[in-house]
């Protein structure tokens, strides 16, 4: 039978985090990759966005929504540190265990990613599926990175003989300040003194979202390689 082509479906998800006050919000590129269109959820509100710039190299992507975020986060323009603590907001799993935010804390374990990507760090906070785009965050509530990937466990198992543990990553601040202002879109600056973590949990809150792609089934057979009978 037929499916309508001009319904959406929930296909996906992921986290992003405010960086404006005009409503710009930051995540994953492939968070949002090949969707029909991609929501916002805010505090029970949903805001449908637009892709305004996308970094396929580094994996990363601007929304912007019609709204005025409660929090904003600030952005470091340094390099992390070794064995610096941070924490990872997002939505785990998306939002099949509960619809608030989760939090997890760690260290940097490494200033490079896999092959030596020097744009990339490793660390060892707990991420799971739907924290792709979320903010890696220090005890200011400064963004250092964004949540980008755990390691393929398949190939690590074949290659290496063993299951890794605590072992994800995240692309460094640096390069969402160069994606942010090449494209004119000013970011707040990051602050030296530490915050309380109940005032962490009120920035984390307030600015770290929850993201949804949609698509039509006729987006979703192209994905996966099957045509409509």
């Amino acid at each position: 039978a037929k499916t309508d082509d001009s319904k959406f479906y929930p296909v996906a998800s992921g986290s992003g985090f405010a960086v404006s006050s005009a409503g710009h919000v930051v995540t994953n590129n492939h968070v949002i990759d090949g969707c029909g269109y991609v929501k916002i959820h805010n505090n029970g509100e949903t805001i449908r966005a637009t892709i305004l710039h996308r970094d396929p190299l580094n994996d990363l992507a601007v929304l912007k929504g019609g709204f005025v975020p409660s929090k904003v986060f600030k952005i470091s323009r340094k390099n992390p540190e070794l064995m610096q603590d941070v924490f990872v907001s997002g939505y785990p799993f998306g939002n099949h265990v509960s619809s608030s935010v989760k939090v997890t804390k760690g260290i940097v374990s490494s200033l490079t990613g896999l092959g030596n990507n020097v744009s990339n760090m490793q660390i060892d906070a707990a991420l799971q599926p739907g924290n792709s785009g979320g903010p890696i965050f220090d005890d200011g509530g400064n963004v250092i990175g964004v949540a980008v990937a755990k390691l393929d466990l398949k190939k690590v198992v074949t290659d290496w003989g063993v299951v890794p543990e605590n072992t994800n990553f995240g692309i460094k601040s640096n390069v969402v300040v160069n994606l942010l202002e090449s494209n004119g879109i000013n970011i707040q600056e990051a602050t030296s003194a530490s915050k309380s973590n109940i005032e962490l949990g009120k920035i984390m809150s307030g600015a770290t979202y929850y993201l949804s792609c949609w698509m039509t089934m006729a987006q979703v057979l192209s994905l996966i390689h099957i045509s409509e009978p």
